[in-house]
């Protein structure tokens, strides 16, 4: 139930991220170095911000979830530093992870989005105006495990089941979509 609804639910905001995330300019082979550092230092903030938030849940998460596993900061430290960006991102976002389920339907989001970069990876790696960039550590931060890891994580959202905590989990995800779109939308406006 909650993995139909939850796709369905949040597909525009969904698609909101990707037309403000640079997604055309990067399937055409067109996005350029600033434009690729934009989304670097625009993930790093949210992600920072998202695992800082990790450490202070007022609930246990199960360990089959592996996430220390799903961290991906060193991932984008790494990268912005091979871009000579500075990686002292301050962030100020704040996602829904007040219960369980809200967490996971955040978490969707940053999941979602990891197993949307290993095809962004492949774009990226094609593109002649990122011939500098050495390493997409972000972006094939799963690696070999990306399905393995995706497989597990819908496990443990589909646990979900009560109507109630379907819908905070739901409503969770379409707030960060919300939260991902202005912060891609600021970036973009400021450059």
């Amino acid at each position: 139930m909650i993995r139909e609804r939850i796709k369905s639910e949040t597909a525009e905001q969904h698609k909101n991220v990707e037309n403000v995330g640079y997604s055309s300019r990067i399937m055409s082979g067109e996005l350029n170095l600033d434009e690729y550092k934009n989304l670097i230092l625009t993930n790093l903030g949210l992600n920072k911000a998202f695992e800082e938030q990790w450490s202070a849940l007022p609930f246990d998460l199960p360990a089959e979830l592996n996430i220390e596993q799903r961290r991906k900061t060193k991932a984008l430290e790494d990268d912005a530093r091979a871009l000579g960006l500075e990686t002292n991102v301050k962030s100020e976002f704040k996602f829904p992870v007040n219960t369980y389920e809200q967490f996971m339907g955040t978490l969707y989001v940053f999941e979602g989005s990891t197993l949307g970069g290993a095809i962004i990876a492949k774009q990226l790696i094609k593109n002649q105006n990122l011939s500098e960039v050495s390493e997409f550590n972000f972006y094939n931060c799963y690696g070999p495990m990306i399905g393995k890891l995706w497989k597990d994580f819908l496990d443990h959202l589909t646990q979900i089941k009560d109507a109630e905590k379907v819908d905070r989990a739901i409503k969770a995800a379409q707030d960060t979509f919300d939260i991902t779109y202005h912060a891609f939308a600021q970036v973009i406006k400021a450059g």
